[in-house]
């Protein structure tokens, strides 16, 4: 009866392992799917998008679905409700020091010519273009659907890491308390922390912008 019962469990137990080899491998092939229909989407408008791949750990710059650039996640930390890889809207983004853009007032410079007879030196209304080493590196983004993303760039240095290590026990910490407040008030949340080098960092929030529609993808979700 022993024999029989380990005879049983070794037949078994391989049929087991490929039934949930099957399961992952459909739900991976399902979550892949419907990450490409959501490109597709977006791809089908003359707009530029970015593709965060959480599962792959790198940022897509793309247009019409042609990455445009791609950016190496360095490391990637994840609370909260999974996140559909379905399009979404970027609501704000906001930095501790945030870039000051030059604001023009086209009918103040009109008035100005017409008042004035001679003809203005040159670069006398130049502007000053912002710079991409003028973005910040650390910053925050809030997408639809309860999602926020937080960027720290990648620095060497023993400062640097007590700094960085002091700044992420900050946000794992403070987890619990806004994943509370979000569940008592009934609204979703999901709470990414990216590490990324400081020139993708500048990168990304100089090409982000608000209103735009983006792709969160953090792979199959498990059950």
């Amino acid at each position: 009866m022993k024999t029989l019962l380990c005879l049983l469990a070794i037949l078994i137990f391989p049929l087991t392992l490929c039934s949930d080899a099957a399961s992952v491998s459909a739900k991976r092939a399902g979550a892949e799917d419907f990450l490409l229909q959501s490109e597709l989407v977006l791809a089908k408008k003359p707009i530029i998008y970015f593709v965060f791949n959480l599962k792959d750990r790198v940022v897509l710059l793309k247009s019409r679905g042609i990455a445009l650039r791609q950016m190496k996640i360095e490391d990637v930390s994840f609370w909260g409700d999974a996140v559909d890889s379905k399009p979404l809207l970027m609501i704000r983004k906001s930095a501790l020091f945030e870039p000051e853009r030059v604001k023009i007032d086209p009918d103040k410079n009109k008035e100005e010519e017409n008042n004035t007879a001679t003809t203005p030196a040159p670069g006398a209304f130049d502007i000053e273009a912002l710079e991409l080493q003028d973005m910040p590196t650390s910053y925050r983004m809030e997408f639809g659907n309860g999602v926020h993303i937080s960027v720290r760039p990648e620095k060497a240095g023993f400062v640097s890491g007590v700094y960085r290590a002091a700044d992420y026990s900050g946000w794992y910490l403070s987890r619990p308390i806004l994943t509370l407040w979000n569940s008592f008030r009934g609204r979703p949340f999901t709470s990414i922390y990216l590490t990324v080098n400081e020139e993708d960092a500048r990168s990304i929030y100089w090409s982000l912008v608000e209103g735009s529609e983006n792709i969160i993808y953090h792979g199959p979700s498990t059950p």
